[in-house]
């Protein structure tokens, strides 16, 4: 077995106690809870988990590759410990004393094909529920674009189901009980979110309008594939099967409403995506826990390229990203006539569970 510098294993680890210690208990994991800490004292797991590729997130990727091959049938009794995995048969068993032994054991009798897919494969989670926190800033751009329609490009849209949120239906829910919802009331995929301050959200039109419609990923999830969603679905905590079936349901109405992913670099090929939108609508950009895998230096690249490209065309950027804090803020940067100003409007559980607007609509 390869070894890694300390700064590397130290990385590791800090990242797998980060994962732990908030992460998993935050999201309601207790599985990934107990592997996490479990991992910090495993000096071969984390060489194994120190093996991906820079720009990943170790512990999603390792707990990743262990979730794909239990999804894929392999019969080991650490599966008893994954809900998602055991749902049709039984009640899963709670993290005890034995499952990171279990877990040690799982991945050993799998270490080729472990290390295989966590340094080939990304990080690339579609969560759905994310698209009803952004639902309320589409609105405020239509609105103030004079309710034009939009024309959206997503950056890092994996599989593509955050680009079909206006085939969604949206329910918000308020402190006081009440609650409001936008969109096919009948429609095969239906999130929630819970709104939180006391600044309202901006008003959601019934006839918030879509003209035209792309996304781009360095590597598209293919929906018609079956083992490229099994990987989707193996980034999820394997504790959210509801997230499991949002994501099953997404991905039939993405089949069912096939939309352009060019595969590729954002900033090699955007340029050309930019020019194919429909000139009587509103451009507008958005990316939900995506940009942070850009480098400094790329994410100057992006802004400069979209304020160059702003001298002829105005362009709205809608960005969901992680703070250090564990929520998300929620931020528009808007390109207009070579320059650009910066709004945050909201702050955001980065799985959708809640909202938080900040500005008045």
């Amino acid at each position: 077995m390869s070894s890694q510098p300390a700064s590397d294993l130290d990385q590791v680890r800090a990242y797998f106690r980060n994962f732990g210690l908030k992460q998993a208990p935050e999201n309601g994991s207790p599985l990934y809870h107990a592997l996490s800490l479990g991992v910090l004292d495993d000096p071969a797991m984390l060489r194994l988990a120190a093996s991906c590729p820079p720009s990943q997130p170790s512990a999603n990727l390792l707990f990743g590759a262990v979730h794909y091959l239990l999804l894929g049938g392999a019969r080991h009794p650490l599966r008893d410990f994954y809900p998602d995995v055991v749902a049709s048969e039984k009640m899963p068993r709670p993290p005890a004393q034995e499952t990171y032994t279990l877990f040690q054991d799982f991945v050993w009798n799998h270490a080729e094909t472990i290390r295989q897919l966590i340094t080939t494969r990304l990080v690339q989670t579609n969560v759905v529920r994310r698209t009803t926190c952004l639902l309320p800033v589409f609105a405020q751009l239509a609105q103030e674009a004079g309710r034009q329609p939009l024309s959206l490009i997503e950056v890092g849209s994996s599989a593509g189901l955050n680009l079909h949120w206006d085939r969604y239906c949206h329910r918000y829910e308020y402190p006081s009980g009440a609650s409001s919802a936008w969109g096919d009331r009948e429609a095969a995929v239906q999130l929630s979110t819970q709104v939180r301050g006391t600044v309202p959200l901006p008003p959601l039109p019934a006839d918030l309008r879509i003209a035209w419609r792309a996304g781009i990923d360095i590597n598209p999830i293919d929906v018609t594939d079956a083992d490229a969603m099994r990987w989707l679905r193996a980034l999820i905590f394997p504790e959210h099967l509801e997230r499991h079936q949002e994501t099953e349901a997404a991905a039939r109405v993405a089949r069912d409403n096939p939309v352009p992913i060019v595969t590729g670099d954002a900033l090699t090929h955007l340029p050309a995506l930019l020019s194919q939108a429909p000139q009587d609508s509103h451009l507008c950009l958005y990316a939900s826990m995506v940009l942070y895998q850009f480098s400094p230096e790329a994410r100057k690249n992006l802004w400069r390229m979209l304020a160059a490209f702003s001298a002829t065309r105005p362009v709205s950027v809608i960005i969901l990203d992680g703070v250090p804090e564990g929520w998300a803020q929620l931020l528009i940067r808007d390109f207009k006539n070579g320059g650009s100003t910066k709004r945050h409007l909201a702050a955001a559980h980065a799985h959708g569970r809640w909202l938080e607007w900040r500005e008045a609509a």
